[in-house]
């Protein structure tokens, strides 16, 4: 199996980093993609932004702006104009080289002599035309290896933008979560003040005890302590968000308040074999495993003799040119000893590319793992949820009945404090249980690849042209 996810690598193209043949892998499909009802098949190429699947406009509106600000981004991006232009340095070599020199002089002479006195000035023109002809390939072998690379970096570029809008994406549920949890702990605090009110009110009448008001009053300040901690996560999430963003922290609009929904269903997966093609870490891996390639090919040609021919020309002259001299070369230049530097530097590469071979084996296996383990959590989280759901309304049967059984004196007050600190842990728990749905989906797209969109690559505006 390993050797066929290898075999790949070498159909992609640099200019083509998404893969322009059919993956060799076969390794069927998810197990738990099978087991997920939200599983679907794998969405089209070109297909929208994965977190446009939330349907959320201003969840879209904050990565977008993510990916056109962050400058963390486009400190990526000016690597791809880094290997873009060492690519465009390495083609170059290709061509011959034209070297142009010239000088101008003037000479004074003096002597005894009333002739001999004067001057007189000198012109030399030079021009040195030179090309090597890349017979064992090791020229092109250069510009093979910066294109993989180029086309590396911009697969580097594609993963950071994925991790962005992912991480934009979780402090945004996780600030929703919070102003959520904020709501629900003040109707808490409503409700333990109505109770509050009841048991002081029996205590008055002297159908209850103070233990009971103690109680109510203890649980009531327990609710309301809460408070500050959400409060301080909001914050922190707010500021976190506006970096991302590239604002000044503290300066982002506050996210207006909607209540968490469950992941859409219908999730495209595809099988594993699709990771080849979609996952930008494993593309990235892949040209670098055939960038190394070209260099193995580089070090066995710089072993070769070297081939280079060549015109020189020569302008000179007093008051004009009156002189030309123009030659024609060729050389051969190659290694006769060096102690076996050479073919250390093949075996080197070559040990580099066994490395990267299992080390992009590994990361396939990896990212199906990454996916088999988002499929799980998200199903078992959904199911959780819908227990936590069942268990909050029985709690709330529960509390009913105990209400009303100490309103008619039936019990003391410590089966409905019982109850109401039950209700509400469920109520809180259940808002960060869906929140964390949310962030199983969020991790499914991310081990899946996105998609993230083409984009534009757009580096610093401080870039100088």
């Amino acid at each position: 199996m390993i050797a066929a996810i290898i075999a790949c690598s070498s159909s992609c193209s640099p200019s083509e980093p998404d893969g322009g043949s059919e993956p060799l892998v076969r390794v069927g499909t998810y197990s738990e993609a099978e087991a997920s009802a939200r599983a679907g098949a794998l969405a089209p190429e070109g297909s929208t932004p994965w977190w446009s699947t939330f349907g959320d406009r201003t969840l879209d509106r904050l990565v977008d702006t993510a990916l056109e600000n962050n400058l963390d981004l486009q400190q990526v991006a000016a690597r791809v104009l880094q290997a873009d232009a060492e690519l465009r340095k390495v083609k170059g070599r290709l061509f011959p080289s034209l070297d142009a020199t010239g000088s101008a002089g003037r000479r004074w002479l003096d002597s005894d002599a009333d002739d001999a006195s004067g001057s007189d000035n000198s012109v030399s023109l030079g021009a040195l035309l030179e090309w090597e002809i890349d017979i064992w390939g090791r020229l092109r072998s250069a510009v093979d290896d910066k294109q993989f690379e180029q086309g590396a970096t911009i697969a580097d570029w594609q993963g950071a933008r994925l991790i962005l809008s992912a991480a934009v994406s979780e402090i945004y549920f996780e600030i929703l979560e919070q102003k959520q949890q904020l709501r629900l702990i003040a109707d808490q605090i409503e409700t333990g003040e109505t109770l509050l009110d009841l048991t002081e009110l029996r205590f008055g009448q002297a159908q209850s005890s103070i233990v009971d008001v103690l109680q109510q009053r203890e649980q009531l300040a327990a609710t309301r302590a809460l408070t500050p901690t959400i409060e301080a996560r909001l914050r922190q999430l707010e500021l976190a968000l506006d970096t991302l963003l590239s604002k000044a922290p503290g300066s982002g609009k506050p996210i207006r308040f909607r209540s968490l929904r469950p992941p859409p269903e219908g999730l495209a997966t595809g099988v594993p074999s699709d990771l080849l093609k979609n996952r930008p870490d494993l593309i990235a891996a892949q040209l670098r495993l055939a960038s190394i390639d070209a260099q193995i090919a580089e070090a066995v040609a710089d072993r070769l003799p070297r081939f280079v021919i060549g015109v020189t020309g020569t302008a000179s002259g007093g008051a004009g040119i009156d002189t030309l001299i123009a030659n024609a070369f060729a050389g051969i230049a190659g290694p006769v000893f060096d102690a076996g530097i050479r073919k250390a530097e093949v075996d080197r590469r070559r040990a580099l590319y066994e490395e990267a071979i299992d080390a992009y084996s590994q990361s396939y296996l990896t990212a199906v793992r990454d996916v088999e383990t988002a499929l799980v959590g998200e199903r078992k989280q959904g199911e959780r949820i819908e227990l936590l759901e069942r268990q909050l309304t029985i709690a709330q049967s529960l509390l009913k009945e105990t209400r009303n059984r100490y309103s008619q004196g039936l019990t003391d007050y410590l089966p409905v404090i019982a109850a109401v600190t039950t209700e509400q842990n469920l109520q809180r728990d259940l808002v960060t249980s869906r929140r964390q749905w949310l962030s199983f989906r969020i991790a499914l797209h991310r081990s899946l690849g996105g998609p993230v969109g083409s984009g534009k690559l757009k580096p610093s505006s401080r870039s100088r042209e």
